[in-house]
């Protein structure tokens, strides 16, 4: 493709192993309404020629872009989802709801509910997120431990809001571990911890918007922690995450189940176990692959039993199984099925974080 804008071959700052690249306003109406429910284009008044460049993601249900473009006005219709974008490079002007939004690159972020927009921007570059309103109530509602509380967290994100953070302050510091948690989702050792879905990618950036949005979410609300040890709650959660090892189980998850915020559960598990919640789920994992390694009585393999449980880079599964008991988990396997290996009770193993 010829064209002779360099912003058109200038690599993205998100999602440059997705790029697709247009000097066509036809083909990016196409592109734009696979995601969005596009109403008008037009390019911009001081456009010289028409070029566009992106990168479009699946992160989990979340939908994850980022485009650098010449300056064009657009405009999208009434939507189901809410849509985050965050400015890069440029100047735009968004208008939605009787409200005018001045974005410009940097530390900041405009929040739309999902009601029809327009956009008036110059050279620009962006990233945009589009999420689900009632998951983002729900994971404020987990932030600080009141699940069934969900519904005053739902008028947070129904509300069009722009997110200043170039000053010090807990939103700045949020907006930046957004922008690093976005660039993670192509980073080439994703796929060495078995990828986005393993990784709890999507997870994190929900809690990341939600907190930012929500300035309540973020500062989180401590409850008592129980002390008896065999608290109930605590012991219900512990049964859950034993019988759903071979799920997803997300700090968030671990929040709703509970009903206790995810701070205070990490200082629960520390208190109790001397580890985090996801250390403590690995742990479980890695026990579980020891039962079944030692209790074999299939053909499978050791790596079909590890990816069972969730590990899919199977060197650094088996660094932490021998780390755990002292065994490489083919010598678990080996033995068992020799009827060399002497029995062990593994849950009677103190876990290593």
């Amino acid at each position: 493709m010829q064209s002779g804008h360099s912003g058109i071959h200038t690599p993205l700052t998100v999602l440059e192993s997705q790029a697709v690249a247009l000097d066509d306003p036809a083909a990016l109406l196409e592109r734009v309404a696979q995601t969005m429910p596009l109403l008008g284009f037009l390019e911009g008044p001081q456009c010289s020629g028409f070029y566009h460049r992106s990168g479009v993601m699946q992160l989990g249900e979340a939908t994850v872009s980022c485009s650098r473009h010449a300056p064009i006005e657009i405009g999208f219709g009434d939507c189901a989802f809410s849509t985050l974008i965050l400015p890069l490079s440029g100047n735009a002007q968004v208008r939605t709801d009787g409200q005018r939004l001045s974005l410009q690159g940097g530390p900041m972020a405009a929040y739309l509910p999902g009601a029809a927009f327009t956009a008036s921007t110059d050279t620009f570059e962006e990233v945009m997120i589009c999420l689900d309103r009632r998951r983002l109530a729900e994971t404020a509602s987990a932030l600080v431990g009141q699940l069934g509380n969900t519904s005053s967290f739902v008028p947070q994100f129904q509300n069009t809001l722009l997110v200043d953070g170039s000053g010090i302050s807990p939103q700045a510091d949020l907006l930046n571990h957004l922008h690093l948690a976005l660039r993670l989702v192509e980073a080439p050792l994703l796929q060495s911890v078995g990828g986005i879905k393993a990784a709890q990618l999507e997870d994190l950036v929900y809690r990341l918007v939600a907190a930012i949005l929500c300035p309540a979410a973020a500062q989180g609300t401590e409850q008592p922690l129980p002390h008896a040890s065999g608290d109930q709650i605590f012991a219900e959660l512990l049964e859950w995450i034993e019988a759903h090892l071979h799920t997803a189980i997300t700090p968030t998850e671990l929040s709703r189940r509970s009903c206790y915020s995810v701070r205070n559960l990490q200082y629960l598990f520390q208190e109790r176990f001397g580890c985090s919640p996801m250390q403590w789920v690995k742990q479980r994992r890695l026990h579980a692959v020891h039962r079944e390694l030692l209790h074999n009585q299939s053909a499978d393999t050791v790596a079909t039993i590890a990816r069972r449980y969730g590990f899919i880079h199977l060197s650094s599964f088996a660094a932490s199984f021998k780390r755990t008991f002292g065994v490489s988990p083919s010598s678990v396997l080996r033995h068992s099925r020799s009827a060399a290996y002497p029995p062990v009770d593994a849950d009677m193993m103190i876990p290593k974080p």
